[in-house]
This record gives structure tokens, sequence and C-alpha cells, in this order.
């Protein structure tokens, strides 16, 4: 019997990495090569490349705010197979956008589709987890993530290079397409019960996230996201603008230098996957001061491999960051609440991530995108002292208390 259930598990598991998969490359797909399209396709300023990030952003936040949080745990398979609908719905129009106007729609769209998405497969990957073992189950799905994201990049790359950019979203559309289908099969496999018979009203999440935001590991998960935010945003919505620019690396060439950052990070999440790491904090530390070092590397670089070491340095802590953030946050409440916290925890990001590119916008505007770059680095070196402090905290609150 005990055989059958391993089995059972291990397959839903391996449908939900296959979705993850499907899932992340797409999505890496829209955030990269929504801002190729715009700026050099539709001709658009790069402050319109900024607001499509943004209202991705803004349509994610909308999603953690009225969506997310509400879902009770075992609605939560069939919703992942809406939002991944709606995905594809929204990237078979792209095919034929035309004007601004539309790629705004549609990003505002996409975004509410990956505000949903990806948040609540970790919540179901977590929930379907051993407990002594969640930690590499997490960092199993986020190297799941690392992979589709080296093969769709080297794919957009040679999309980009050999046909032209608009065929990235025919190609997609058919991969988004896989990842909807698997996980409609996958929702009606997976049967998870529910504790909590009555609706989830807007007052237990605002109570819940409250309280999991007292929590000073959950503070040093949070800060800790947020700091690797500012050159994520950066390499994602600017990077191949910011590389032509003041590297002279075209937009093909670009995609295969982010392929080697996410094989960095791939590698970091694949051996925390088979390895347990007993001293998070510690390399949480060490890739605080690794994404600091590479996001002021590529705002200064202006040379093809300064920004290739950049990206490589900066892929260590998008390897580690956000599988350990994940974990402090679900040890920090229990699974029936897990959607709660993941969409506090995603609200606040995706908050983070309409924000910055459009800070990025404005100042690259007055003055330009290098001056955007390192003047951020300074609330980026902020949000980093606050993490460590928090942790320090928390450890001193456990070092204190009786028995």
């Amino acid at each position: 019997m005990k055989y059958i259930h391993v089995k059972i598990l291990a397959l839903n598991i391996f449908m939900l990495l296959a979705v993850t998969f499907t899932m992340r490359a797409t999505t890496n797909m829209l955030m990269t090569i929504i801002p190729v399209f715009t700026k050099y396709v539709i001709n658009a300023s790069v402050l319109d490349v900024g607001l499509t990030a943004t209202l991705a952003g803004i349509g994610a936040l909308i999603s953690n705010m009225f969506v997310n949080g509400r879902i009770k745990i075992n609605k939560t398979p069939i919703t992942i197979f809406l939002f991944l609908l709606l995905m594809t719905i929204s990237i078979f129009f792209l095919i034929f956008a035309s004007n601004i106007y539309e790629v705004f729609i549609l990003s505002l769209a996409t975004g509410l589709s990956m505000g949903v998405v990806q948040t609540l497969l970790m919540t179901l990957i977590t929930t379907l987890a051993p407990r002594n073992l969640r930690d590499r189950y997490i960092a199993m799905f986020t190297a799941s993530l690392s992979l589709s994201l080296i093969i769709g990049t080297l794919a957009q790359g040679l999309i980009v290079k050999y046909i032209n950019v608009r065929t990235a979203f025919i190609i997609f559309f058919f991969v988004s397409l896989a990842s909807t289908s698997i996980m409609f099969a996958a929702s009606k496999r997976i049967k998870i019960e529910s504790t909590h018979a009555r609706k989830i009203r807007f007052h237990d999440i605002i109570s819940k996230s409250s309280s999991a935001l007292k929590n000073p590991k959950v503070q040093f998960a949070l800060s800790g996201n947020i700091s690797y935010a500012f050159p994520f945003v950066l390499i994602l919505t600017y990077g191949s603008i910011f590389g032509n620019e003041y590297d002279k690396i075209n937009p093909s060439s670009f995609f295969y230098i982010l392929a080697a950052f996410f094989f960095v990070s791939f590698l970091a999440r694949f051996y925390m996957s088979t390895h347990s790491i007993k001293r998070k904090e510690i390399l949480m530390y060490i890739s605080f001061v690794l994404g600091l070092i590479g996001y002021i590397i590529i705002g200064i670089s202006s040379y093809y491999i300064v920004f290739l070491i950049g990206l490589i340095i900066l892929g260590i802590p998008h390897g580690t960051i956000y599988p350990v953030s994940s974990y402090f946050l679900s040890n920090s409440v229990d699974n029936e609440d897990l959607n709660i916290v993941y969409s506090m925890f995603s609200f606040i990001m995706n908050t983070i991530a309409f924000v910055i590119p459009f800070v990025y916008g404005l100042i690259s505007r007055l003055y330009d995108l290098r001056i955007a770059s390192l003047s951020l680095s300074i609330p980026m070196a902020l949000v980093i002292i606050y993490a460590v402090i928090s942790n320090i905290r928390s450890d001193r609150s456990v070092t204190s208390s009786p028995g």
C-alpha cells in the first residue's frame, strides 16, 4: 500500500514538474520577448517597455489580492488550469498585436495569469511533499524552473536570430497549450482534503498575512527575495536593451548569455535538490553579497565579457535565494494557510516587480539606463542590510526563549 502511495505521489509530482517546466519557459518568454517586441518591432519608447512590465506586475498584484489567498487548498489544481488557459489565450492574441495599446492589455492579462500559476504551483508541491523532505521538493521545483529557463531562453535566441520576434509568440503558444493540457489532466488526479469548511474571507487573508509578517524569519526571506528583484528586473526587462546600448550585444546574442545565467542558477538548485543545506542563513548571506557585486558589474560594464561575468555571478543568488526563502516561508505556517502566505509573499514581490521597472524607465528617460541601474543599487543594499538584521533578531529571540 505504501508503494502504491509513493508511486501515485511520484507521478503527481512529475506531472506538476512538467507543468512547471513548460509554464516557466512560457512566462520567461513573455517577460523577455515582450520588451524586445515593444522596442524593436512596434518601435515604442524605453518608458513604454517599462510600462509593459509594470502592467504585468499590476496584473499579478490583482491576482494575489483577489484570487490566490481565497483559494481553498483542494481547489488549487483546477484554479491553476484555468489561469494557464488565460495565459494561452493571451499569447494567441499577442501573435497578432500591432500597437502598444494591445500589448499593454495583453501584458496585464498575462500578468493576471502569472500571478496565480507559479504561486499556486509552489503551494501544491509543498502540500504534497513529505514535511521532512520539503526543502528538497522546493529545490526540485525551482530546479525545474531554472532548467526550463535555460532551454526556453536558448530557443528564444534561435527564434529571434534566425526567424523573427513575433514567431516566438507562435511557438510558445503551443508550449503554453501543452502546459495547460498537462495541468488539466493533473487537476483530475490530484485530490487534497481541506479542513476549512467555511469560505476564506478577505479578513482572514489580512489577519494571517499580518501575523506571518511579524515573524523575523519571514521578514528575512521576504527582504532577501526583494533584494534580488533589482538585478532580476534589470536582466529580464532591460537586459537586451542595456546589452545592446553599452556592450554592443544584439538581442539574439543576449538570449544565449541569459541561458548561461540560468544554467548557473540551475546547477545551484539541482545541488540543493539532492543535498540538504544545513546552514541556510549563511548561504543567503553569501548570495546577498554576490547579488550586489553582480548587479554593480552589469551597471558599469562596457564590454561583452564583463557583462557575461556579471550575469554568471548573478546566476548563483538567482539559484539559491528563492528556494531558501520559500523554505522559510513554508515552515512558518500550516499547510492550509500556505496559499495565503505564498499569496502575501507574491503580492509584495509583484508590487516591487511593477514599481522597479517603472522607476528604471523614468530615471533612464531623464538620464540613462546606467545611471538608473547604479542609483538603484543603494535601495538594494539597504534591503540586504534589513534582511541580515531580521535574521539576527530571529536567532537572538530563539536563543533567549526559555527551554
